[in-house]
């Protein structure tokens, strides 16, 4: 690959570790917005040259308006950096929005969503990894003799399986569909219909939800032990509400962004692998 400028914005931990990985391919890298002490956007366009490739976080924003920027205390509008570049730059992000892209394509700039199928499949596989350091430290007792009820058998779902069965655990699988739950079975795990976790809720002692709506309702919160916990891995609107949870004393962990917060070393690496292999791959159809 060629030697690059990249310019970093924004993001968790995993940008720290993307930018060390991009130096040692040889590249030059710049930050902003990883640090509270960075200044405003004019010292982000002294950093924005031609040619210049820009990598934004994942997501590339939360709210829809400004760059995801948990470490810094100011705030990024989309807009403002689209303002600040060309048709000569190039854009990476995770989870662009349809009006962030369409912004992008109105000024003619290429921009690649790192986040697809192949990436999201590695992503869970580190997802589940920080799923179960959630568990040991909430749990008394050797991981192994847990009982575990996983709600979702999507790739989270299915990687946290996988990972809790490697382990001994006994695993049952909640999921809607029939390829699912066979799916579930064919790897060494318990499966049942989702409609039936609130009949067995006080089997276990930890409940791990994948869903990104509501399937912990009222009905299973109060059958449910109260020294049981929720792992909450789901987007919004999430598999439960932490308030009504409140009310039946079940304790709600939300985990987003796990790889970020527990492999960020392993996940920076996996986003600078794919946008090295992008630029290769350009490369070589030149």
């Amino acid at each position: 690959m060629k030697n690059n400028n990249f310019v970093i914005i924004g993001g968790d931990k995993r940008q720290k570790y993307l930018g060390e990985y991009l130096k040692k391919c040889g590249n030059s890298v710049s930050t902003y917005g990883l640090y509270d002490w960075d200044d405003d956007t004019e010292r982000l366009k002294t950093l924005i040259a031609p040619k210049s490739v820009i990598i934004l976080p994942l997501p590339v924003s939360k709210n829809g308006k400004t760059i995801f920027m948990p470490f810094s205390k100011r705030e990024l509008p989309l807009t403002r950096l689209i303002s600040l570049l060309s048709d000569e730059n190039k854009v990476f992000g995770g989870m662009f929005s349809e009006d962030f892209s369409n912004a992008l394509k109105e000024k003619n700039i290429p921009f690649y969503d790192y986040y697809d199928s192949a990436f999201v499949s590695e992503n869970a596989y580190l997802t589940a990894f920080g799923t179960l350091k959630i568990i040991l430290e909430h749990i008394d007792f050797a991981v192994s003799q847990g009982v575990f009820a996983i709600t979702g058998y999507g790739r989270v779902g299915r990687e946290t399986a996988e990972l809790l069965k490697k382990l001994s655990c006994d695993v049952t699988v909640f999921a809607r569909s029939e390829e699912a739950r066979t799916d579930a079975s064919l790897h060494g795990c318990k499966a049942e219909e989702l409609c039936k976790l609130s009949a067995a809720a006080d089997k276990f002692d930890i409940i791990i939800n994948t869903i990104p709506h509501k399937v912990i309702d009222a009905e299973t919160l109060q059958k449910m032990r109260t020294d049981c916990k929720i792992i909450e891995l789901a987007s919004a609107p999430f598999g439960v509400n932490p308030e009504e949870a409140e009310k039946y004393s079940v304790s709600v962990i939300k985990a987003p962004g796990l790889p970020g917060k527990y492999t960020a070393k392993t996940a920076g690496e996996l986003i600078g692998k794919k946008i090295v292999k992008t630029f290769q791959k350009e490369e070589k159809d030149e």
